[in-house]
């Protein structure tokens, strides 16, 4: 019983907002959603590079961690994505990812290495 009240969480979503960070969008209380914070050039591409998870802020300011490969998405922080997958109370499994590109959605490879 108690294992089907943990998938009776789950439900397919497809979000759309702006690529953080997690570890900068936390860690500060201004909640920033660019790409340079403290002063620093692509600093959340760094966190990402360096293996932070990467996390969604819609415009209704909702903040969801990303469960994707860090590396793929370090190209695209403070831009805006959009993701399919699953979610988990918060946490988004994802099984695809696109980044707006003159008014289009592109789709971002989370197999790519950099």
């Amino acid at each position: 019983m108690g294992a089907s009240c943990l998938y009776a969480a789950e439900k397919n979503v497809i979000l759309e907002g702006t690529l953080v960070s997690s570890a900068c969008y936390l860690e500060s209380d201004n909640r920033p959603t660019g790409n340079d914070m403290g002063g620093r050039r692509a600093c959340g591409t760094e966190c990402l590079k360096r293996g932070d998870p990467a996390g969604l802020v819609t415009k209704e300011k909702e903040f969801h961690i990303l469960v994707a490969p860090s590396l793929a998405l370090a190209l695209y922080v403070g831009l805006q994505v959009r993701v399919t997958g699953t979610d988990h109370n918060g946490t988004i499994g994802v099984e695809k990812a696109e980044v707006a590109k003159d008014g289009n959605w592109e789709e971002i490879d989370l197999k790519s290495k950099m």
